[in-house]
This record gives C-alpha cells, sequence and structure tokens, in this order.
C-alpha cells in the first residue's frame, strides 16, 4: 500500500490496521463516490431493462428397469443415474423437442434458436427430475412454452425408447403374417415368433412410462429488472470497487505524509511539527512570532527553538543553515520565526539572506532597499551599516537582519566566494547564533556550496509536497553536504493524519523523540 504503509514495508516494518484505516480516512471521498455512484448507475440500468418473468415445469425420469426384471433384457444403455439424467438434460434441450413444441402450439413468430436460447433444462442435484425454464417478457407465453415443452419432451423420450422395440416388433409380425400365408401355423417357428412378438409388446409398453409430467408451469415470476436487488449488489460491488481504487491511488501515490516516513528516508531527527501559518499573516507577510506571539502557532515555535538548542548542545554550532529540498515548503518563514524565537530566549541572533535566488526576509521585517550582504562583498556598505535590529519589546537577547541586497549576476558563484566566507566569519563573531537562509538543495547548486561555510544545517520539508524520489535525491545531496545535520522541521504538519491528537501535549506539536536526540553529522 502506499503512503505511511509503504514508508514502514520499506524500512521492514509490518504494516498495521491503522495504516489501512489511515488510506481509508484519506482516501474516503473516493471510496463514497464509488459506493454512491455505483448502486445509482445498477439501479438506473435496472429500471430501463424490459420486465423478463420466467415459467418452470418439472418433469419426472424414473431409473426403475421393469423391462429386464420381467424379460431379462436390459434395454437402460448402464451408466451412473447421474450421467443419464445429464444426458436426457441435453437431449431436451435439443433441436427436435424445441420444433415439436412449436408446432404443438402453433407458434409461427419464434424460431427454434429462440426458443432454445430462451430456455433451459438443469437435472436438480439428488434427484430424478429435470427441470425446463422458459424466460421470456410475456409471463403467459413462457408458462405455455415450459409446460408444453415438458410434455413435448416425455412424448420424444417415449418415441426414442420405444423406436427400436417397434422396428424389431414390426419386423416379428411380417415374418408371422408370411408364415400364415404359407400355412405354417402349426410349426415351432410360428409360435416362438408369436412368444417374441408378444414379448417386444411388452416392452414396448414398458418403455413408454419412464418420463412423465410431475408439475406444469404456473405463476411465472418476475426475475429481473429488480432495482432493490441490483442496489444491494452495485453496493457491495460499488465499496470493493472503491477500496480497490482507494488502494491503487495509494500505492501510485509518491507523496509522503508521513513525518516519521520522511525522517526514516532522510536519516534526520524530528526538530518540531509546524503547522500552517494563519492564511492572514502569510498574505500580509507578518510572522507568528511577532504578530500573534501568544498563539497555540507560535508554541510550534518555540518547542522548535527548544529542540533545536538540544540538539545543539553536543554539536555547538554557531552558522547554522536553513534549507529545504524545493520551494514553497515554508524555509524562509520557518527560519525568520525561529530567529524571533531565539531572541526572545535571550540569545543574540543574526538573521542572513542567502536565498539570493528568491529573497524575502526583508519583507517580513520591513527592510526593503536596505544595504545588503552583497552590497557588503562589493565593498559597498560595511556590516555595522547594515544589520538592522528588530524591534520587539519582548526580546530578551536581541536579534539582526541581513538582508540579501542587489542580486547578483551569478549567484552560484557569489555564495562559493572567498568574501562571502569572510562576511559570514565576521557574522559568526558577532552573535550566540546566526541563522542563514539558503535556497532550495535540489533546485540550485547554492545550498551546497554555503554548506562549507556554516558550522550545521536544519533541513524544512512540507508535508504532501515531498515525494518519494525527491527525499531519496535529497538523502543523497545531504550525506555530502560537509556541514552538521541537526535535524528536521515538518511544514504543513496539520495536513498529516493524527495531527493534533497524536502526538505532543495538548497543541499537537511534537518533540524530538528521546531514542533520536543525538544530531546526525
Amino acid at each position: 500500500m502506499g503512503g505511511e504503509g509503504v514508508g514502514r514495508a520499506a524500512h521492514g516494518e509490518a504494516t498495521t490496521l491503522r495504516d489501512y484505516l489511515r488510506v481509508v480516512r484519506r482516501r474516503k471521498w473516493v471510496i463514497l463516490q464509488a459506493v454512491v455512484l455505483v448502486p445509482l448507475a445498477a439501479t438506473l440500468w435496472a429500471v430501463q431493462q424490459d420486465p423478463v418473468y420466467v415459467a418452470s415445469a418439472e418433469v419426472l425420469v424414473t431409473q426403475q428397469n421393469i423391462a429386464q426384471s420381467l424379460t431379462g433384457t436390459d434395454v437402460s444403455g448402464g451408466g451412473p443415474p447421474e450421467r443419464a439424467l445429464a444426458t436426457q438434460a441435453r437431449l431436451a434441450e435439443g433441436p427436435e423437442v424445441a420444433r415439436r413444441t412449436l408446432a404443438a402450439l402453433k407458434i409461427t413468430d419464434m424460431t427454434v434458436t429462440e426458443l432454445m436460447i430462451a430456455s433451459t433444462v438443469t437435472a436438480r442435484k439428488n434427484t430424478d427430475i429435470l427441470t425446463f425454464a422458459v424466460r421470456l417478457a410475456d409471463p403467459k407465453r413462457a408458462a405455455l412454452l415450459a409446460s408444453e415443452l415438458a410434455r413435448e419432451y416425455t412424448l420424444y423420450r417415449s418415441r426414442l425408447d420405444t423406436v427400436s422395440l417397434a422396428r424389431a416388433r414390426d419386423e416379428v409380425k411380417a415374418r408371422i403374417a408370411l408364415l400364415d400365408r404359407e400355412g405354417k401355423q402349426g410349426s415351432a417357428l410360428y409360435a416362438s415368433l408369436l412368444d417374441k412378438e408378444q414379448q417386444l409388446a411388452t416392452l414396448e409398453a414398458l418403455q413408454t412410462s419412464n418420463a412423465s409430467v410431475v408439475r406444469e408451469a404456473v405463476n411465472p415470476y418476475k426475475i429481473s429488472p429488480r432495482p432493490q436487488r441490483n442496489a444491494l449488489l452495485g453496493l457491495a460491488l460499488g465499496l470493493v470497487f472503491g477500496l480497490g481504487v482507494a488502494f491503487i491511488w495509494e500505492a501510485l501515490d509518491t507523496r509522503v505524509r508521513s513525518t516519521d516516513e520522511i525522517g526514516e528516508r532522510l536519516g534526520l531527527s524530528l526538530l518540531a511539527r509546524i503547522p500552517e501559518p494563519p492564511r492572514h499573516l502569510q498574505t500580509a507577510n507578518r510572522l507568528v512570532m511577532l504578530a500573534e506571539p501568544n498563539s497555540d502557532a507560535a508554541e510550534a515555535y518555540r518547542i522548535l527553538r527548544t529542540n533545536f538548542e538540544f540538539m545543539n548542545l553536543e554539536q555547538g554550532a554557531r552558522t547554522v543553515m536553513v534549507t529545504s529540498a524545493v520551494g514553497q515548503e515554508g524555509k524562509s518563514t520557518t527560519i525568520a520565526n525561529l530567529a524571533v524565537a531565539l531572541a526572545r530566549g535571550g540569545r543574540r541572533v543574526i538573521l542572513v539572506d542567502l536565498d539570493l535566488r528568491r529573497p524575502i526576509l526583508d519583507r517580513f521585517f520591513d527592510l526593503e532597499g536596505r544595504p545588503g550582504v552583497t552590497d557588503v562583498a562589493l565593498g559597498r556598505a560595511v556590516l555595522d551599516s547594515m544589520e538592522a535590529d528588530v524591534g520587539d519589546n519582548a526580546l530578551r537577547g536581541s536579534l539582526q537582519v541581513v538582508t540579501s541586497g542587489p542580486l547578483p549576476n551569478n549567484a552560484g558563484e557569489f555564495v562559493d566566494s572567498d568574501g562571502l566566507a569572510r562576511i559570514l566569519e565576521d557574522l559568526r563573531e558577532r552573535a550566540d547564533i546566526v541563522l542563514v537562509d539558503a535556497p532550495p538543495l535540489l533546485l540550485v547548486g547554492d545550498a551546497m556550496a554555503l554548506s562549507a561555510h556554516v558550522d550545521a544545517l536544519i533541513v524544512i520539508a512540507r508535508i504532501n509536497t515531498m515525494r518519494r524520489p525527491m527525499l531519496g535525491e535529497l538523502r543523497r545531496v545531504l550525506d555530502a553536504c560537509p556541514a552538521a545535520k541537526l535535524g528536521l522541521v515538518v511544514t504543513g504538519a496539520q495536513l498529516e493524519t493524527g495531527y493534533g491528537y497524536e502526538y505532543g501535549y495538548g497543541h499537537g506539536y511534537g518533540y524530538a523523540s528521546s531514542r533520536s536526540r543525538r544530531p546526525t553529522s
């Protein structure tokens, strides 16, 4: 199965019932549509069909052998009773019985082939009874044909059973007549022929009672359309079809919806789950930690701060780069809110915008037009003049923001230059933590080059944006980065099944698990 189940299977873990239920919950609309539409289609199809009625008659086929008992002659043909009854059913379905039936009823608007298609003859299990059934739109005609088929079969069966006896009897009669003309009535041959003729007559009489109609066709019943039955069958089929489509869709869907799967595939510890910022803050380019610092959304960043500092105890990183696999994963929003959270916690923080492809930090702090990193690198400004303090009365530490400045013609060469390395080293000496907003790892090579100038990095991944092949490529690039890997921050956490009630302590934001608190280098 797809989703979290695929992640478990990829790591040798058994897929649990909860995983299947999550797939059902995630694909509930697909299943619901199938459960509604398939029965509806089956019902609509049923009500548009012409009515069909079935009428049936029954014939008893005896297996007794009176002739053999009386005369010592076996005319039954041998074989097990089941085979004999199946043979008679096949015989009754033949064209001769159908032709005789149409002729007896003087029906001219139906062909023999049409009657054979509309009728069936079945041998009832563990009995000696043949059931003749006819399916037609006209219930009266169906009953008439079923009854006549049964009668014509008995007559035809009697004719077949006695035809050889009648032929032999006619031959014996001819011999007797010849002896009469020759005047040899007193001869031994004449007496023997009379005896044979009497035996053949007895056999012929006994053979006529081997098949008889025991129930004529009455009260035909409608077999279609049956909307209620079709609706129930459609409901069952729709449920099976919906579940099948849901699990196939899930298996083909390469999106990753599980934080655990992202962490396991990247080999990173989870620092925090971050929900989507409120829409009104996104529209205004405002930060949760500045606009709504007491909200539940801001609590997620305080948890990120706590886990970040805990994971950084052993590493002691001073310059930390924050990156992601692709764009639109909340990388810049996360690093900006983390910087505010660290400054509110008493840290001296410098936030540097080195996403020279799509810089955005200046909008969060209303610093558009201010000198930036590129200005310093070109000698048009000095660090002292371009560091902008963030005015926030709640800061127990300090937060300075260094914007990107004018975008260079070749951003890839700029981020790998010695001049930028010296700027970052200078900033490192001015603060407790330097947070660097870097471009996505999989889109350009800037972040890979920057990783050589920082102590550690944090990866941002958004639920439902990550694909499994993307995670594999991201893991390969991360392994090649020289900086230590402090951990993983998952954004869009409200999109994960179970978010808000399976994790955390009341707010739905998870803490780094005790079994994965060592930094990954």
